[in-house]
């Protein structure tokens, strides 16, 4: 496995903003559904992400697509992120963990769950700390990790 060591999320924590709700809890604001969403970890990691996909990748907000529901096998499932190509194509989809959660053999196995319905060319997996994209051959049936990101 190649791990994205490129790709400091860090760098866009100042540019995101936070809120309470009227219960004190905190919110940070997500720029593609335009709202406030409470703050978990995995939601700090998902908005760094979207920082960077808007900022440093400068990707149309209008092609990315942010915790979506997918039906798998009958089951109602819920994608993270979604980053469309210019002819609306599905590009790269991303499964997000909290900083604190190891990426295991898990997570790997659930982006591929998800991604058999999509058949996205590219899948990026990471907990804010760790990253790994992945193109996948759905013909061939096969996988490579890439030491970059698609978009």
């Amino acid at each position: 496995m190649i791990p994205l060591s490129n790709i400091d999320l860090l760098s866009f924590q100042e540019s995101l903003r936070f809120s309470s709700n009227a219960n004190g809890a905190s919110q940070v604001f997500d720029l593609i559904r335009k709202k406030f969403v409470r703050a978990t970890p995995e939601e700090i990691v998902r908005q760094l992400w979207l920082m960077y996909f808007l900022e440093d990748r400068s990707i149309n907000p209008k092609l990315i697509a942010v915790e979506r529901s997918i039906q798998i096998h009958g089951m109602k499932k819920r994608f993270d992120v979604v980053v469309f190509s210019k002819n609306s194509e599905p590009l790269l989809l991303v499964e997000l963990k909290a900083p604190q959660v190891a990426l295991q053999q898990s997570a790997f196995d659930q982006i591929v769950q998800y991604n058999m319905g999509m058949k996205v060319p590219y899948t990026l997996i990471s907990n804010g700390e760790k990253h790994y994209c992945i193109q996948i051959d759905h013909q061939q049936k096969a996988f490579t990790y890439l030491n970059h990101l698609p978009v």
